[in-house]
């Protein structure tokens, strides 16, 4: 794109998996925009900012954790130690939620007319499978429970098991794969227990959001609108109360929901309850304020493998100081991404289905490892935890331990093992940094704050230092353009060591619990800790975190151990000599030798979720910008941003630009004032009088404080207007054996960038020169040398370069070989083409020596 900005593609020699992931291109220091593909299938392309082009090596091409442009699986080999250690649980004081109700049930589907959407060629489908109590069950008014399932591949052949299309409307004999139907086993649970329940249908949008730069998250929030819309006029018949709609989005279509759930404002005939999000994407680094949401993360994801729905709870932490609604995230160990659905599972699906895991079948979360669950297994999981969520967003809140961290289980999940955390619902949260500082550490230990970050330099200051292998849910991965968070360090060399934070204002604990979220170093023992509170007036207490709430480090695999935080809670309430009211710092007090954790916040936390404020943040809406370059030198465009909502008090976002001019990236913070309706991005570009390319700038905004981002991706696309040079083509058209051919073009004209020509052999009337009337080894280079008896057209023979703007002129040369043999006039026919439009052709004669 010129100017620091370039371009980056790559082709795979096969069609892209169908799944929810998109394939990354990356590299170390270099700051990329949204990658999209192309309409092929196999095409990779994304802007990247940069002081000169990146080299091939220097890239990489990742989708679910795995580089396509390597040979090989990467998470597929080997694991030191993938035993968790035994946690203990108890069960849960309230009737199981995987269990069956007492109601009858009755299943129906509809099918209305196609609706258009932004972006998409051809119209999606709106279709619904509808599980609900029998209609003489006396349920009184139920939930809606709304299911949305994710990118999976769209059309099959029933006769040939390997044939699959992703064109839309699938053509016969291919069949549509039918996704919605996957959640039924859960549909059928919720029903039974007096939920209604839809599962919708999205083949449409999976056929067509290949080129969009957000994945489809925004077409997909559209049609769960418009199927909200359409129940408003089913709801009296089918004894729907809608204002208890609970969203459920697995894979993409947990950031569809999300999506909808930030649009869907607090006037709309139906009111989002809470939302389940299985395994999903969140591309945006999005969150829902006011809007109770559970997030499960299967530890074995082979798709969405960097687990990127936590921060559905992360990102939510500091986003509105108001915002009661509990965001939980579930580790569903021993589980993989597509067994949540029925119909991506083998033996189950109308389809050909797999497993996405694709590691080694003897390790960790290897089909045939004991961990790993069996599909029906993973299925009782989802079952429980998801109706486990309707209830409690519902009302029923005894199965907030489900969700909170306490080390509860319910008898329906067998074995399964499960763990959970929590921020919001009414906690009192302290995070490392201006709330609460390290304190001095007692023995031979070190405390820090590190920023968030994963990545393979050495630097002290982020955490996630010299990781080549871990997945990192809680922090961005260097290069990222995206804000982060600081989190306290803690590393230990003996026994007894502590060390912690102070907070900025006290904790109060004389009625609510103590929970931190801690990450354990998996390369260190199981760590013990004890937990010292701590007063103003000097008095303490050291006590013992709950049983089956200790640091609790993640089972290894080579290329996909977590790096995840596990909830350790403590009881205060019964502590001695310390004012629970008036609580300055918490610390950790190790009890083995060696050992390191990270502690994410921590938060005193009520026993019962508080109420949510029926409300939600004004959203942030970005636009695109397309101007002539003009002249003048370096000159600053706006690009607008709209704001939907009334804004209230003071918010904040972050802007990322990727394809900056000279190299440079650009990171801003944005304030909002109350009242503040829209806004501009600045943006320089250079407007000189020298042609050249189109100058690109893409731009992210991401969620900070007090405002939410819904169209968080813009464009300011600077269309170059200076002529084009002149180009004169200069080519021998006679030439004896042994000499060379020469190409000779010349750019007239003032321009800024170089251009590319390429002279390729073409087929033409008479005798075409041949492979072996040029060198062996040039013709290595430029042709497809395995046949060198066919002519040059046919082995796609071309000799390629550049003309620099300084340089003006470059010459292309074909060496002629003198053969010895007598022979007639021989001719080349070549095609020469420069990167601004000029095409022209030339028959060269070459003439016998012998």
């Amino acid at each position: 794109m010129g100017n620091g900005s370039f371009q980056v593609s790559w082709t795979s020699p096969r069609d892209l998996p169908t799944g929810s992931d998109r394939p990354t291109i990356t590299g170390d220091g270099l700051a990329f925009g949204a990658p999209t593909v192309e309409a092929d299938g196999r095409t990779v392309t994304a802007l990247v900012t940069a002081d000169r082009a990146p080299l091939p090596a220097e890239l990489d091409v990742v989708l679910s954790g795995d580089r396509l442009d390597e040979a090989g699986f990467d998470p597929s080999t080997g694991t030191a130690d993938d035993a968790m250690p035994p946690r203990i649980t108890r069960e849960l004081d309230a009737p199981d939620p995987g269990r069956p109700g007492p109601y009858d049930v009755v299943s129906s589907d509809y099918d209305w007319d196609p609706v258009k959407l932004p972006g998409m060629p051809e119209p999606i489908e709106m279709v619904g499978h509808v599980v609900e109590p029998a209609p003489g069950e006396a349920t009184g008014p139920r939930p809606l429970v709304l299911f949305l399932h994710g990118r999976h591949s769209v059309c099959y052949n029933p006769t040939d098991p390997d044939d699959f299309a992703d064109g839309w409307p699938c053509q016969a004999p291919m069949e549509e794969i039918p996704s919605h139907l996957g959640y039924d086993y859960v549909q059928q649970l919720l029903a039974s227990q007096g939920y209604a329940t839809v599962s919708v249908r999205v083949n449409g949008i999976n056929a067509q959001d290949d080129r969009l730069a957000d994945g489809g998250a925004d077409a997909r929030a559209a049609i769960v609108q418009e199927h909200l819309d359409g129940w408003v006029d089913l709801a009296a018949a089918h004894q729907v109360d809608l204002d208890k709609v609970v969203l459920v989005g697995h894979s993409r279509g947990g950031e569809g929901v999300d999506r909808a759930s930030i649009q869907i404002r607090t006037s709309a005939p139906y009111r989002i309850a809470g939302q389940v999000l299985l395994a999903p994407t969140d591309f945006a680094w999005h969150t829902a304020p006011y809007v109770p949401t559970v997030t499960v993360l299967p530890y074995c994801d082979g798709d969405v493998y960097d687990l990127q729905g936590q921060r559905f709870t992360d990102v939510a932490r500091g986003m509105a100081p108001d915002d009661t609604s509990l965001k939980s995230s579930v580790m569903a160990m021993g589980t993989n991404h597509n067994f949540f659905n029925t119909e991506w599972t083998p033996a189950t699906a109308v389809a050909p289905s797999w497993d996405d895991w694709g590691g080694d079948r003897d390790e960790t979360c290897g089909t045939r490892h004991p961990g790993r669950l069996k599909p029906w297994q993973q299925r009782a999981v989802g079952k429980a935890y998801v109706a486990g969520a309707v209830r409690l967003f519902t009302g029923e809140g005894e199965y907030t331990p489900m969700y909170d961290g306490s080390p509860v289980t319910v008898d329906s999940i067998g074995d399964a093992e499960v763990l959970t955390h929590a921020i919001g619902g009414g906690r009192s949260l302290r995070r490392p940094g201006n709330e609460a500082r390290p304190t001095l550490t007692t023995g031979d230990a070190d405390a820090r704050l590190c920023t968030g970050i994963s990545s393979g330099s050495g630097s002290f200051a982020i955490c996630g230092r010299r990781n080549r292998d871990w997945v990192t849910p809680h922090w961005a991965t260097g290069g990222e353009p995206v804000p982060t968070r600081q989190f306290l360090e803690f590393a230990w060399q003996e026994s007894g060591a502590a060390g912690g934070l102070r907070f900025a204002a006290p904790l109060d604990l004389s009625s609510d619990r103590l929970e931190l979220r801690t990450i354990a170093d998996p390369t260190y023992a199981d760590p013990d800790v004890q937990v010292r509170i701590s007063d103003s007036a000097g008095g303490s207490a050291l006590l013992d975190p709950e049983p089956g709430t200790g640091p609790t480090p993640m089972p290894e695999v080579a290329w996909a151990t977590k790096l995840w935080a596990t909830a350790v809670v403590v009881d205060a309430r019964d502590a001695t000599g310390v004012d629970l009211t008036d609580i300055t710092s918490v610390e950790l007090v190790a009890g083995t030798p060696r050992g390191r954790v990270w502690v994410a916040d921590l938060a005193a936390a009520p026993e019962e979720v508080a109420a949510v404020p029926d409300r939600r943040l004004p959203q942030v809406r970005i636009g695109n910008v397309r101007i002539d370059e003009g002249a003048g030198g370096i000159k600053v465009a706006r690009v607008p941003f709209d704001i939907v909502g009334n804004v209230t008090r003071a918010g904040r976002f972050a802007v990322f630009t990727a394809g900056q001019q000279r190299g440079q990236v650009q990171r801003l913070v944005v304030d909002v004032a109350p009242g503040q309706t829209s806004g501009s991005i600045p943006v320089e570009y250079n407007a000189d009088r020298q042609f050249g390319h189109d100058q690109q700038t893409l731009i992210a905004l991401w969620p900070l404080q007090g405002i939410a981002t819904d169209d968080y991706l813009g464009q300011l696309l600077v269309v170059d207007d200076d002529p084009a040079p002149d180009v004169d083509i200069d080519v021998t058209r006679r030439v004896r054996e042994g000499g060379t051919i020469e190409i000779t073009v010349t750019l007239e004209g003032a321009t800024g960038v170089g251009t590319e020509v390429l002279a390729r052999a073409v087929r033409g009337e008479g005798e075409d020169l041949r492979g072996v009337d040029v060198p062996r080894a040039w013709l290595e280079d430029h042709s497809d040398a395995r046949h060198p008896q066919r002519p040059l057209w046919r082995t796609r023979t071309f000799v390629y370069d550049q003309v620099s703007p300084r340089r003006g002129t470059v010459t292309l040369r074909i060496p002629v070989r003198r053969d010895g043999v007598r022979e007639g006039t021989e001719f080349l026919s070549v095609l020469v083409a420069t990167g601004i439009g000029e095409r022209a052709r030339y028959r060269i004669k070459v003439l016998d020596r012998d």
